[in-house]
């Protein structure tokens, strides 16, 4: 499972939960094209894993290529991993081969917001 948060016009949050299967990870490419399609540059994003279970093999090549075509329009991307090394080696995984430095694991909200540019935005749960 996965929601969508805008943020601002070109900063998002995303919380993933659970498992990402295939058809889940092609749901969330084809939600989030439309949602960034008329975003050309500057696009941050946080993407909180921090509930998320391994992905599968497929999911993480579904993943690599959404990575792949966002590089040129990318700002800055944050990937929050509390204390999940499986987790934390796949994500490092497809960073290493998603081709940018644009791209950064973090272990908290406040680190990922640092690094995106929006400390002064405050999260509520």
């Amino acid at each position: 499972m996965y929601q969508i948060e805008k943020i601002n016009d070109t900063c998002f949050y995303i919380k993933a939960t659970g498992t990402f299967p295939p058809a889940v990870a092609e749901r969330f490419i084809n939600e989030f094209k439309a949602i960034t399609k008329d975003i050309n540059k500057n696009l941050s994003i946080i993407i909180d894993i921090t509930d998320a279970i391994l992905l599968s093999i497929n999911s993480i090549e579904i993943i690599l290529e959404l990575l792949k075509r966002n590089n040129e329009r990318l700002f800055r991307s944050a990937f929050i991993i509390e204390k999940n090394p499986p987790l934390n080696e796949e994500i490092k995984y497809l960073l290493d081969h998603a081709q940018s430095k644009k791209r950064k694991i973090v272990s908290n909200i406040e680190e990922a917001k640092e690094w995106i540019g929006i400390d002064k935005i405050v999260f509520k749960k």
